[in-house]
């Protein structure tokens, strides 16, 4: 059985979000991969990774929901600090 690669970039992508260095644009990308992965798997059953787009649309997730969050909570504090500058 041959893995996706979609699966495989897509867990990558997944965990590199966390590393700060566009980490939104990862997190975006890992879940497409994703489920890109997961229509490949469906239609292909000899195919595996599942897991593994599933842990990167879960961790993609993740990182969106946690920056979302820090910014609901922070996020006048941080367009003060930008906003700022002259």
């Amino acid at each position: 059985m041959k893995k996706s690669k979609y699966a495989i970039v897509s867990l990558t992508l997944g965990a590199l979000s966390f590393i700060q260095i566009f980490g939104m644009e990862k997190a975006l990308a890992a879940g497409i991969f994703g489920i890109l992965a997961l229509n490949e798997i469906k239609k292909d059953p000899s195919k595996t990774g599942r897991g593994a787009a599933l842990s990167g649309i879960i961790l993609g997730a993740v990182y969106i929901l946690v920056v979302g969050v820090l910014f609901f909570i922070k996020g006048r504090e941080i367009i003060d600090l930008f906003g700022n500058r002259k």
